[in-house]
């Protein structure tokens, strides 16, 4: 257990575990905030749950990571991918409706999405969609969703990890394709103006698949992949200062990927 300090010079206390990842003690200290109230939103409670990562602490580190909550969540984790969508994406869901036009028209002009002008954008985190294979509900949880006019963006957050395996009915699919398939088997059907749809897949060092385009019966499906870098420097992001700190932060005190 020691002291370091956060993006914002902030003095915070961390564990680190068996393995080596820190974690901080509040899970909030592993959270942008800025804009938000009340504080915590009804996204963050719901990300926390209790941890099978809870064994990882050992004595003084495994009281202190249990101290605040009365068991750990991986949210305290600089490695948790949910702890970066959210500081990135969860701001952007409670700000003004212009600064989200502004910040999705600078991210399509990014990804090289033929829009050029947003009216309308809703940005929401951790939705789960109706199952590709079977149509019922628990289908694959969405990291971060962009709706707007005909465009539907659904986001998939990495960090270190790669893409699950042994996905589906089947076992037989990764996360990718299931998202792939909810899009081109639903999207149309559920969303009817939307005549392009993404999966943008974001990461620290990117390339977790190669770009393409598929041509769809309702349009285009285009598969996009950015570092959590480019996203924040090349975007209109609200608090991209802040979250151009709060990256480094969180790089400086992860382990290498």
């Amino acid at each position: 257990m020691q002291n370091i300090l956060d993006w914002n010079g902030r003095d915070i206390t961390v564990v680190e575990s068996d393995g080596g990842v820190r974690a901080v003690v509040h899970f909030a200290d592993n959270l942008v905030r800025t804009g938000v109230a009340p504080w915590p939103p009804g996204e963050i409670i719901q990300k926390l749950y209790k941890s099978d990562h809870q064994r990882s602490f050992m004595g003084p580190d495994r009281a202190a990571a249990i101290q605040v909550l009365s068991f750990y969540s991986d949210l305290q984790s600089l490695h948790s991918e949910d702890a970066i969508t959210w500081s990135v994406f969860g701001p952007l869901a409670y700000d003004e409706a212009s600064m989200r036009c502004r910040f999705v028209e600078s991210l399509f002009r990014l990804i090289e999405l033929p829009v050029k002008r947003v009216g309308q954008a809703s940005v929401w985190l951790w939705r789960r969609v109706p199952h590709p294979d079977t149509q019922v509900s628990g289908g694959p949880e969405i990291d971060f969703g962009i709706y707007c006019d005909e465009v539907l963006v659904l986001g998939e957050s990495k960090w270190r990890g790669k893409f699950a395996v042994k996905q589906g009915k089947a076992k037989n699919k990764d996360q990718l394709v299931l998202r792939q398939d909810f899009l081109q088997k639903h999207a149309a059907s559920m969303c009817g103006q939307v005549n392009r749809i993404v999966v943008l897949a974001v990461s620290w060092h990117g390339n977790l698949f190669v770009k393409s385009d598929i041509s769809l019966s309702q349009g285009i499906m285009h598969l996009k992949d950015l570092t959590w870098d480019s996203l924040i420097s090349e975007t209109e992001h609200p608090l991209k200062d802040e979250l151009g700190r709060y990256l480094k932060w969180k790089k400086d005190n992860s382990k290498p990927a």
